[in-house]
């Protein structure tokens, strides 16, 4: 029976990985002359940012103006999310209302810093759904190690079989295979391997079919 769903945030509820963290990327290190490829930030999707920082030096070199870049970058970001401009992923709010009727505990465990984090929340009206909020810099070790959604899980005083995590790329599916977590992954942008996917529960389109999925699996285990 699933008692609590740990959510990741951007890519997942909401479409951030396309409007905030690729899209800036790309200007970003346009703008400072030495260009990104949308193939390579996509890999990046939902690491921790120390690690996000670290690959793109290892990519490009010492020579990448590193410090610059996440500057401007979070520039960009910064002034997007003043503007509310932030899209959900389609079954977002369905979810959500899903699991609060039902009982269903949440939890948000993201990557991104806590104060971008809750203005995020805070701006697409998502916060009181969730019973708690874990985020990158509340954790030693980020995305793809499974810290992260273990603390979420542990809040919670739960069996681990009872909590299920809903994810979108392959830094966030790791942590959850590290940590042997359920995990279900809907994907966008970021990119998936083959073992993510074979991990999956299920391989679903969008959160509505998570919807039926947890609903059946608790229809089941409760005998109606």
């Amino acid at each position: 029976m699933i008692k609590l769903c740990v959510f990741d945030m951007d890519g997942l509820l909401l479409d951030t990985e396309r409007t905030l963290y690729l899209n800036c990327g790309l200007k970003a290190s346009e703008k400072l002359g030495h260009p990104l490829s949308e193939e390579f930030l996509r890999t990046l999707m939902g690491a921790a940012w120390d690690l996000y920082a670290v690959r793109i030096v290892k990519k490009m070199g010492e020579d990448f103006p590193i410090d610059e870049y996440l500057k401007e970058i979070w520039k960009m970001i910064d002034e997007i999310m003043e503007k509310g401009e932030l899209p959900l992923r389609p079954g977002a709010k369905e979810i959500l209302e899903y699991c609060k009727q039902k009982g269903i505990k949440m939890a948000i465990a993201t990557s991104t810093p806590g104060e971008k984090a809750h203005i995020c929340l805070r701006k697409t009206g998502l916060r009181d759904y969730f019973d708690y909020v874990i985020t990158g810099d509340m954790v030693e070790k980020g995305k793809p190690e499974p810290e992260i959604f273990l603390k979420a899980i542990e809040h919670f005083n739960i069996d681990k079989k009872q909590a299920l995590v809903l994810e979108d790329g392959h830094n966030g599916a790791q942590a959850a295979i590290k940590g042997s977590c359920r995990l279900i992954v809907v994907e966008d942008l970021a990119k998936l391997e083959q073992e993510d996917r074979d991990y999956s529960e299920i391989l679903p389109e969008s959160l509505f079919e998570v919807i039926d999925y947890i609903e059946k699996e608790n229809e089941t285990a409760t005998g109606i």
